[in-house]
């Protein structure tokens, strides 16, 4: 008899329901997310003999369970919630809670076991979650750098107008410096004399300890043109300087923070033959090349090029309705990846311009196309790149290819399955089954005009004799 476990996670363990086929009432437990409770969990699942594993969700609240399957060789399968809670309504009712939830996943497994659509939803592969943690990280550091830089610049803006003008260089006679909130010594400034109305006392030797030393060109520049427009500053209150401190150190946290998360990706990336690979173009960093490889996970999950440009964002997909079939952009992708691949882009064109790509790039800005698009026409021939290397650096087997093949990937989005309705499958070529149907559209007018013709010329024989 067929058995189905369907799992429902929360944020404190999560609710089971196991179904056998041919029963009515569903078993339920509930186990906890500890080291106890999951070793609870798996043997509970082994006395059950070989029943189907659905999880509602994937690589979020399920994490622990999926690495406890997997590191006990139990075969799971992931469902959208979106898909369950569809199948929950039709089939137990409107009524919500975890244990109905569960069911509905056990339920929704057998149903698709039963018309041999399970398969696509089997999850083969796992990330590495220390590497998509440290790049996650870097990303979410980077966004709260911009804001506090943001929110310093501001700060300056009403309390200072000079100096903001002299450190953003908008008042044409001091150079260009986007970046200068993040130079170490403006910072080093800030947070010791945060009292911007006392730099008019301070001798060169002082504001340069300030700064944090350094006796190079560009910082006596710095230091005499701040010397001659510091007589023009004007007191700050205590309150105000004490939030310029606080936020300049902040900036310099936020800094320091990203440097280590780089060391720590540089060492932890030494034998990592993904990521040695990227890194060997010029323009792919380690931050870079790391982040492709934690949101790729495996590039065996993308049966060819396309579906992995369908799961970055810079695909098209086929829309058809009615006698009208257009491409249209990707709705639905990982936005990080995309990210990543048009950071590689933009960098592999200032870098290495002698590359087929920056010529690509550049060709297309003289066509007269916008910058961001040709950056991002780039970025989707990189894509075509890094599938071809990362593919090569797989040995599969015959068998595994063959599989490939009849599967077409994973199932996910992953495998260019798009979460929405009217694209379930884009991994086939939109370009291929775009000619194809002209050619179909073509023949059946050939055809009709030839009869057409025919039909005429028979008319016409007629009317003569």
């Amino acid at each position: 008899m067929n058995s189905a476990i369907g799992i429902d996670p929360d944020s404190r363990g999560f609710v089971c329901a196991l179904v056998m086929e041919g029963k009515a009432q569903a078993t339920n437990r509930r186990f906890s997310v500890s080291q106890e409770g999951l070793r609870e969990f798996l043997d509970w699942v082994s006395a059950r003999g070989t029943p189907l594993v659905g999880i509602e969700g994937t690589h979020g609240q399920s994490r622990p369970i999926e690495k406890a399957l997997r590191e006990a060789g139990v075969v799971f399968h992931s469902f959208k919630p979106a898909d369950t809670d569809k199948f929950r309504k039709a089939v137990l009712g409107q009524n919500k809670n975890n244990e109905r939830d569960a069911e509905s996943v056990a339920r929704y497994s057998l149903a698709l076991e039963a018309q041999g659509m399970l398969e696509q939803y089997r999850r083969v592969y796992s990330p590495d979650m220390e590497l998509q943690l440290l790049t996650r990280r870097y990303e979410s550091l980077s966004g709260e750098l911009t804001g506090e830089v943001n929110r310093l610049w501001k700060l300056l803006h009403d309390a200072c107008p000079d100096l903001y003008l002299l450190l953003g260089g908008e008042n044409g006679e001091i150079e260009q410096r986007g970046k200068v909130l993040k130079n170490q010594g403006i910072l080093n400034l800030l947070i010791s004399k945060p009292h911007i109305g006392e730099w008019k006392d301070l001798s060169e030797s002082q504001m340069r300890e300030a700064m944090g030393g350094g006796d190079y060109k560009g910082r006596c520049e710095l230091i005499a043109e701040l010397q001659e427009a510091a007589a023009r500053f004007p007191s700050v209150s205590a309150g105000i300087a004490m939030v310029i401190r606080h936020s300049a150190g902040q900036i310099q946290r936020f800094k320091a923070e990203q440097g280590e998360l780089v060391r720590m990706l540089d060492s932890l990336t030494e034998g990592n033959r993904a990521v040695q690979c990227l890194k060997s173009r010029r323009g792919i960093a380690t931050l870079t090349a790391a982040k492709m490889v934690a949101e790729i996970i495996d590039i065996r999950r993308f049966a060819r090029e396309d579906s992995l440009a369908c799961y970055s964002g810079l695909g098209m997909r086929e829309h058809s309705t009615g006698n009208t079939t257009m491409m249209v952009p990707t709705r639905l992708f990982n936005h990080r990846l995309k990210d990543a691949f048009m950071t590689a882009a933009r960098n592999v064109v200032l870098y290495d311009p002698g590359s087929h790509l920056a010529g690509y790039y550049r060709n297309l800005v003289k066509t007269g196309m916008r910058p961001l698009e040709a950056t991002k026409r780039a970025a989707r021939a990189l894509v075509r790149v890094i599938f071809r290397e990362l593919s090569g650096l797989m040995e599969t087997k015959a068998e595994d290819v063959e599989q490939k093949r009849a599967k077409e990937g994973e199932g996910d989005m992953a495998s260019g399955v798009t979460r929405s309705g009217r694209s379930r499958k884009s991994n086939i070529s939109p370009s291929s089954r775009r000619v194809s149907k002209s050619k179909r559209t073509k023949k059946v007018k050939t055809t009709r005009a030839l009869v057409v013709r025919t039909g005429a010329a028979k008319k016409k024989g007629a009317l003569t004799e």
